[in-house]
C-alpha cells in the first residue's frame, strides 16, 4: 500500500513539472522589466548621456532663438492674387502686418479675420512661407442676382449675402428682381428675414430653370405681389405673368413655358399662365 501512494506522489510531481503555469510568463515580464530599469539606471548614471541630451536641448533652445531674433524671419512680402471681385491691393490693405517683425511674431488669427470681412470673402487661409513671407489664400463668394431696391442696385450671391451695392447695374449677365423689399443690411451679412422669403423663391425659380436646361435666359423679374410674379427672357418683347411660385411646379411650368414661347417667336405682347389651371387658362394678348 506504502508503494501506491509513492507512485501516486511521483506521478503528481511529474505533472507538475509538465503543465505549463503563468509563472513563465511571469518571469519574463520581471526579466525584462529588469533589464529595462538597468537601462535607465545605467543611462541615469552615464555622464556621456547626460551631456548628449543637455547638447540636444541647447541646440534646439539656440535654433529657437535663432528663428526668432534672426532677421532673415523678418516679413518681406505678403503672397496674395488677384481675385474676379477682390483685387490684391483691397486685402492687403484691409490686413493688418508688421513688415520686417519676425514671421511667428504675427497675428494670423487677426489678418484671417480682416480678409474675411470684406464681403465678397466666403473663405480664408493665412500661412507663414519661410522664410519671410505670408500667404493669404481665399475664396471667394459669387454674385448670383441683382436687387433693384429704390435708387441703388444690391449685388447678391446665391445665399443671400449683400455683396456690394451700386449706383448703375454694370453685370448685365445677371438677373435684375424689382419687388424685394429691403428694409435693413450690412455689407457681407445675409438678407433680413423680410426679404428672404422673396429672395428664396427667386433662387429656387433660377436653379431650377438651370437645372431643367430652360432655353430661354431670364433677365428681369418683378416680384411686387406675391401672387403674381412676372418675367422677361432675352430676345422677346413678351411681358410673361408667370403667376405665384409654387416649388412642386416650378419644373413643370418651365417646360410648359418652354413650348409656348416657341410657337410664340417674334411676336410681342402680354402672355399670362398666372392660372392655378394654367394648362387651360393660358393668355396671350398680341401688342402689335
Amino acid at each position: 500500500m506504502a508503494k501506491k501512494v509513492e507512485s501516486f506522489r511521483d506521478l503528481n510531481q511529474e505533472n507538475k513539472k509538465n503543465t505549463p503555469t503563468h509563472e513563465v510568463g511571469d518571469i519574463s515580464r520581471k526579466k525584462k522589466y529588469k533589464d529595462d530599469k538597468q537601462w535607465v539606471d545605467n543611462q541615469e548614471g552615464n555622464p556621456a548621456a547626460k551631456v548628449f541630451i543637455f547638447f540636444i536641448i541647447l541646440v534646439v533652445i539656440g535654433i529657437c532663438i535663432g528663428v526668432i531674433f534672426s532677421p532673415v524671419f523678418n516679413l518681406t512680402e505678403l503672397i496674395i492674387e488677384d481675385g474676379v471681385n477682390v483685387s490684391s491691393a483691397e486685402i492687403s490693405s484691409a490686413v493688418h502686418v508688421n513688415m520686417g517683425e519676425n514671421i511667428l511674431r504675427q497675428n494670423y488669427g487677426e489678418i484671417k479675420g480682416a480678409v474675411l470681412a470684406l464681403p465678397y470673402i466666403k473663405e480664408a487661409r493665412v500661412k507663414a512661407v519661410f522664410p519671410n513671407k505670408i500667404a493669404i489664400i481665399y475664396e471667394e463668394r459669387q454674385p448670383y442676382m441683382i436687387l433693384k431696391y429704390l435708387e441703388s442696385f444690391f449685388v447678391v450671391d446665391k445665399h443671400g449675402y449683400l455683396l456690394e451695392i451700386k449706383k448703375e447695374n454694370d453685370m448685365p449677365e445677371l438677373p435684375v428682381v424689382y419687388g424685394v423689399e429691403i428694409d435693413s443690411y450690412e455689407l457681407g451679412e445675409t438678407l433680413g428675414d423680410t426679404s428672404r422669403i422673396k429672395y428664396n423663391n427667386m433662387v429656387t425659380l433660377l436653379e431650377t430653370a438651370a437645372q431643367r436646361n430652360f432655353p430661354y435666359a431670364i433677365y428681369e423679374i418683378n416680384y411686387e405681389t406675391i401672387g403674381e410674379v412676372k418675367m422677361w427672357v432675352q430676345d422677346y418683347d413678351i411681358d410673361i405673368v408667370y403667376g405665384e411660385i409654387d416649388k412642386n411646379l416650378i419644373s413643370d411650368k418651365l417646360n410648359y413655358l418652354a413650348g409656348i414661347l416657341e410657337t410664340l417667336k417674334g411676336k410681342k405682347g402680354r402672355l399670362d399662365l398666372s392660372s392655378s389651371n394654367y394648362l387651360e387658362k393660358t393668355i396671350f394678348t398680341e401688342r402689335y
